[in-house]
């Protein structure tokens, strides 16, 4: 790895600071005991923001199986363990005791062994936002833990909203295309709750959505502005060396870290972005760009799904920025739909649906509790290829993406859809393996988002639950809505032979295998209709012309 400077010497590493402010027996009998989980750090949400500071002792936990679990991006693991450090010391600045651990193994072991010691007489704690850390907590509860959770209010719904609009999730008829959960009716009745972006009870400006017009190609019109940065100090720098030494053989590069790890740090990146991100986001929302990875992205996610930033907070402002005339309404629309509309909207179904188990037909495997649902209604099973472990393929546009994503455990949707996933979709790559490969990479990944993302929407792996087709496409849609294509050795307009996109012949042989199951979806009727014209000549030639690509990507070769 590069060079971190280290500690200053002379300088207590943080488990010797915090231990600091561990509590007195007085203070430990007296306070109120609050759980805080990785991913809520925030002392505006939960039991925390129901106690003074002077009456509240903090329990935070670092659980090592946690991070061993999966190869997890080292910024991810960087960002997780400095943010969950530089809260509990702000915690104590503002007058909490801290009682901070760390186990080599679960969750589970390390707040019993902690009880053992302080032997509080409840421990409160949010209802957790990863289906892993309630199974943990259970588990410690069956093992004689003493603790009470409490409805997480960090989210923007709650479960009475979402079976307000679809009732209880009937999971038997929800995979063969009988039933579906669209976001779209779900968003609108949660606008409709807020008040966000509404007059008297209609959207402003007539329209739930502006998605139709937050579809432009990025071409330079507007300069992209310059981010804020934040260099590892010396909390985080401890914690970089502590991955590396713990999971050097983990996914992505540690070096160049630079993501906010505070509360303030991540309130002046979002000001920034709101001030001169937000305006721009709309119209260049979908687009791709080699030159600008994020665009005018705010890049929130991470920071948001640690609740260093409250949902909440976010969608406020930037409705208020547009009645104030600092963003349009596209923009304000477009991001407030991601918050208010997916992100709720995907946490449901997948608590709802356990984590998609309750979908899986047959017999269930007998499978640790932290494996994956194994989703495939398009009977996709072939290993995910090298390429997105960085090994080249000489399609750009993959190549670009996954290189961004080794460097910064990042991408925007677009690129995670319409490039990661669509090849995998295309290809019949294994959903479950996709899924897993987007909860290590990526830095804002979690299990209630990514599984319903992944086996759901962007690989149609649940038949349609979430969505209403699948989301797949040829050369085309990606020559229009980036600058890879006029990158590539691979020409976006030719469709056979050497040098042609694989993407557009993986399409057309896609939709031909999967003709039986797509047949009933409204939206797929065009493209099976022009597949169909196709003659028997043609169809074999794009059927070879793609199995050569699969296989080139398989064997980790150059796509020829």
């Amino acid at each position: 790895m590069a060079h971190l400077p280290g500690i200053p010497e002379g300088m207590p590493g943080f488990m010797d600071q915090i231990a600091a402010f561990e509590p007195s027996p007085v203070e430990a009998a007296a306070r109120k005991w609050v759980y805080v989980p990785y991913d809520r750090l925030h002392d505006g949400v939960g039991p925390l923001s129901e106690t003074v500071p002077e009456g509240a002792v903090v329990v935070m936990m670092e659980s090592r199986a946690k991070g061993t679990r999966r190869p997890y991006h080292k910024k991810k693991l960087t960002l997780v363990l400095s943010a969950m450090r530089h809260f509990a010391l702000e915690q104590a600045e503002r007058g909490c005791c801290v009682v901070y651990g760390a186990s080599p193994t679960s969750f589970a072991d390390g707040l019993l062994q902690l009880q053992e010691r302080w032997q509080w007489k409840e421990l409160v704690v949010n209802q957790p936002a990863e289906r892993e850390l309630r199974i943990e907590l259970r588990e410690a509860g069956e093992r004689g833990l003493r603790v009470r959770t409490m409805e997480d209010s960090a989210w923007l719904s709650t479960t009475g909203d979402f079976e307000s609009v679809f009732g209880k999730l009937d999971t038997t008829k929800n995979v063969d295309g009988k039933r579906q959960y669209l976001m779209d009716t779900f968003y609108r009745a949660m606008r409709r709750k807020t008040g966000l972006l509404m007059k008297g009870g209609k959207p402003i400006g007539g329209k739930w959505s502006y998605d139709s017009e937050n579809r432009c190609a990025y071409r330079g019109e507007v300069p992209v502005p310059q981010r804020p940065s934040y260099p590892p100090d010396a909390i985080t720098t401890e914690v970089m060396e502590l991955i590396e030494q713990r999971h050097p053989e983990h996914f992505g590069n540690i070096e160049g870290f630079d993501l906010p790890v505070t509360r303030a740090q991540s309130e002046e990146a979002w000001a920034f972005a709101l001030r001169n991100l937000l305006p721009h986001f709309g119209p260049w929302e979908d687009a791709m760009s080699s030159q600008h990875r994020e665009l005018f992205h705010s890049l929130t996610s991470p920071l948001v799904n640690l609740t260093l930033l409250r949902p909440r907070d976010l969608v406020e402002q930037v409705a208020e920025a547009f009645a104030s005339g600092e963003v349009p309404l596209a923009s304000a629309e477009g991001f407030i739909r991601q918050l208010l509309g997916w992100r709720e909207f995907m946490r449901h179904v997948h608590e709802a649906t356990d984590g998609y188990r309750l979908l899986e037909k047959g017999p269930i495997p007998d499978r640790n509790p932290y494996a994956g649902a194994d989703l495939s209604y398009l009977d996709a099973h072939r290993k995910l290829p090298p390429v997105y472990w960085g090994v080249k393929s000489g399609m750009f546009c993959m190549d670009t993406v996954i290189a961004g994503v080794i460097d910064s455990g990042w991408s925007h949707h677009i690129t995670r859809l319409m490039v990661l996933s669509n090849l995998a979709t295309l290809c019949g790559f294994s959903p479950r393996e996709l899924t897993d490969w987007f909860w290590f990479a990526y830095v804002d990944a979690y299990d209630w988002v990514v599984e319903p993302n992944v086996l759901g929407m962007s690989t149609f792996g649940d038949g349609g639950v979430t969505a209403t087709k699948p989301y797949v496409s040829g050369a085309a849609y990606i020559n229009r809505m980036s600058d890879f294509c006029g990158k590539c050795p691979l020409d976006p307009k030719k469709t056979l032979g050497p040098g042609s996109c694989p993407f557009t012949a993986l399409y057309w042989t896609f939709l031909e295998r999967n003709e039986d199951k797509l047949r009933h979806l409204q939206r797929m009727w065009m493209p099976l209709n022009t597949m169909r014209g196709r003659n028997a000549e043609q169809r074999s030639e794009l059927r070879e012309r793609a199995e050569h690509a699969i296989e080139q990507l398989e064997r980790g070769e150059v796509v020829t």
